[in-house]
């Protein structure tokens, strides 16, 4: 792609959405620019973790075979949306660098299929959360992710560490210049470069890596030489299942990769709704939904295969921003694409055969970039103090175990496993702290019904004792009931067709439940439920753009509702919608 077509892109205004087609060539020509970037960085996870395990060529060929063609199917699969699996939008997929530790002790300690095992359990547990979303709304959040992917620097530099050592115990000067020259590359083009250089910046790195290993002789090309132009490995590791006691003591950190790589799919599948689309619009959580249910497939998908597990490339959001394209042909076209790519063994044999030190260099930046990206998550999406620290400390629980800077009594193989993971006792006491400040909060008033106009009168008293209870004067009371009202009759308006007065009118068998909690003087009223047709955020917003003083009788709710709440979200998942509004006190609103 040239400059000036990057150049006539907007990244506020994408030039063709979703479900726009553009021509088939530039469609095929972006694809084939994305699939190129995205090879050589994606082998490099089957690669180490096969060579760590030293189970020979035809293994590895094997991990490189089966990555390309399940990360292909799940990106196609991602794009074309079965059922609630998959987002309908562009999210490709890529194999997870910061699975690395997690998959080389499983294939280590208990081979492939254990590995088989541990990835298929992780690709259930983001099904589950997929299908639980709604209910895991308050853990999967951007703090909790940013939280993770700070430790999971952690982890992922333990890896980066023994590769330096390994690369250098052979040959210490060839090797530390290699690695040194890969990093430096890609970090100038990433620091300094434009935006198309930087999107470019890791496969130049390791491109100029591989030049500079095959100047001082230590790039070996048997690999590619002994590969054919097309066919598919001569052996597989075969599918097999085993719940061994090496299985059930991984079980527990990748459990953690499961919902790992959920909140990952989660943050990623939010930002690329944000670059996709021309106007600005709420969130759409069902297709956040999808994109998770989307990554657990592509991980049962290779957990079949016996290979690494996948997470959706964050690198498709700065993509778009840079061509301007969501388009799901774009999609397409990666996904065969990188099938094509599996059944060319030189081609493959080239990506695969990319030696350790340039690895490492490249992997010194992917560490460095999670923890910064980790980071900025939390205090970009974060205004409460408390948890904010929650993020700094559990990042240092993480690195105290992982690094072992404690002396540790002998409790067991499988706990020890646990306590020498930096992720599993950083995530764990993430966990065990956010479920404190939740259980230490004021308490959460709760009011159910059926989602019916005639609960108003029964709603109207919950509320005015919920405001009682926080001491609030009458004129709070009066602005939180007249939320709490036009919230209601949004979601359940009245029925005013003619008929007979007599005529019993059939009783609506959804439910509705409210949750009334406070900060400060400031209350939060949260309505779960279903039914809302359109998004109540998008609506308001539409409002407010228009400015317009007179409203349909349909929109005077929301005219309404829009002068008396602070701020008002409206997350839609499948069969829930939950809506939030903020009311300030009317002195202070």
């Amino acid at each position: 792609m040239s400059a000036s077509m990057a150049a006539a892109a907007s990244p506020e205004h994408p030039r063709y959405e979703a479900d726009e087609n553009p021509p088939l060539l530039p469609s095929l020509g972006y694809g084939l620019q994305f699939s190129l970037i995205a090879s050589a960085t994606l082998l490099v996870t089957p690669v180490i973790v096969a060579n760590a395990a030293d189970r020979g060529g035809s293994y590895v060929t094997w991990m490189v075979f089966a990555s390309l063609v399940v990360v292909g199917l799940s990106t196609i699969i991602q794009v074309r949306k079965l059922g609630f699996v998959g987002a309908g939008a562009v999210l490709p997929m890529f194999t997870a660098a910061f699975a690395i530790p997690f998959c080389i002790t499983a294939l280590v300690d208990g081979g492939p299929a254990t590995l088989a095992t541990l990835v298929i359990l992780s690709a259930i547990v983001q099904i589950v959360m997929s299908r639980w979303l709604f209910i895991l709304r308050r853990f999967v959040t951007p703090t909790v992710g940013g939280t993770v992917m700070m430790i999971l620097s952690i982890t992922l530099a333990s890896v980066v560490f023994d590769l330096l050592d390994e690369a250098t115990s052979a040959d210490p000067e060839e090797a530390s210049l290699t690695a040194l020259a890969t990093m430096v590359v890609a970090a100038a083009l990433m620091l300094r470069g434009s935006a198309l250089l930087r999107f470019w910046g890791p496969l130049v790195g390791i491109v100029v890596g591989c030049l500079v290993a095959a100047g001082l002789g230590i790039f070996d090309t048997g690999r590619i030489a002994a590969a054919g132009w097309v066919g598919v490995p001569a052996e597989s590791p075969g599918l097999a299942l085993d719940f061994g006691v090496d299985f059930w003591v991984l079980v527990p950190a990748f459990l953690f990769l499961g919902a790992i790589i959920s909140i990952q799919a989660n943050g990623a599948a939010i930002a690329m709704q944000r670059v996709s689309w021309r106007d600005n619009r709420a969130v759409s959580f069902r297709q956040v939904q999808g994109a998770v249910a989307g990554a657990g497939a592509s991980n049962l998908l290779a957990g079949l295969a016996g290979t690494v597990p996948n997470a959706i490339n964050p690198a498709m959001v700065s993509f778009t921003q840079i061509t301007g394209v969501a388009a799901r042909r774009v999609g397409y076209s990666i996904g065969l694409i990188l099938i094509l790519v599996a059944f060319l063994p030189k081609v493959s044999a080239v990506l695969s055969s990319i030696p350790g030190p340039v690895m490492t260099g490249y992997l010194i930046m992917v560490t460095g970039a999670l923890f910064v990206d980790g980071a900025r998550t939390v205090i970009q999406n974060e205004q409460s103090q408390e948890k904010i620290a929650v993020a700094g400390v559990c990042f240092w629980i993480a690195a105290s175990f992982q690094f072992e800077l404690f002396t540790l009594p002998d409790v067991g193989r499988v706990w020890g496993a646990l306590l020498k993971s930096g992720i599993t006792t950083g995530g764990l006491a993430a966990i065990v702290m956010i479920l404190y400040l939740e259980l230490t909060n004021p308490r959460r008033m709760r009011f159910r019904s059926q989602l019916d106009v005639d609960a108003l009168p029964d709603l109207n008293a919950f509320i005015t004792r919920f405001a009682q209870r926080r001491g609030w004067d009458s004129a709070m009371q009066e602005r939180l009931g007249a939320v709490a009202e036009e919230t209601l009759l949004t979601l359940a308006p009245l029925d005013l067709s003619l008929g007979n007065e007599d005529e019993e009118k059939p009783k609506d068998e959804r439910q509705l439940v409210v949750l009334a909690s406070s900060e400060g003087t400031t209350a939060d009223l949260e309505f779960i439920g279903g039914g809302a047709g359109a998004n109540l955020e998008d609506q308001i917003r539409q409002i407010q753009e228009h400015d317009s003083l007179t409203a349909v009788e349909e929109e005077l709710s929301l005219v309404l509702l829009r002068s008396y709440a602070e701020s008002v979200t409206h997350q839609q998942y499948a069969d829930t919608d939950i809506i939030t509004v903020r009311v300030a006190p009317p002195d202070t609103g």
